[in-house]
């Protein structure tokens, strides 16, 4: 059996292909929109990272920091600071290490 066509209608192959090209657009549209929005994201949260890092590096008044508080040692602010003056003290060793290789 046949299936009857109307004559001014688009046949069943270009019905097919016309949804499959409207899904790819589709995804193509969702896959842009999601795109620019975590860009976007990252973006907001790396410049408040890096403000935040560089404010913690510029603060001078160390004095709140006491290494007995809880409170003020798990401050990311000040465990940067804390494994950076770390890394400079060992920094001398490290070089005589490797000027003896």
């Amino acid at each position: 059996m046949a299936v009857m066509q109307t004559p001014g209608g688009p046949s069943p192959g270009q019905t097919c292909v016309l949804i499959l090209i409207f899904t790819v657009l589709l995804q193509a549209l969702c896959v842009a929109v999601t795109y620019v929005y975590f860009t976007n994201e990252l973006k907001q949260i790396q410049d408040k990272y890096s403000k935040s890092g560089i404010a913690c590096f510029l603060k001078e008044d160390d004095s709140s920091w006491d290494l007995t508080d809880d409170e003020s040692m798990l401050s990311p602010c000040w465990q940067v600071k804390w494994q950076l003056r770390q890394f400079v003290r060992k920094a001398p060793k490290m070089k005589k290490l490797w000027a003896r290789r």
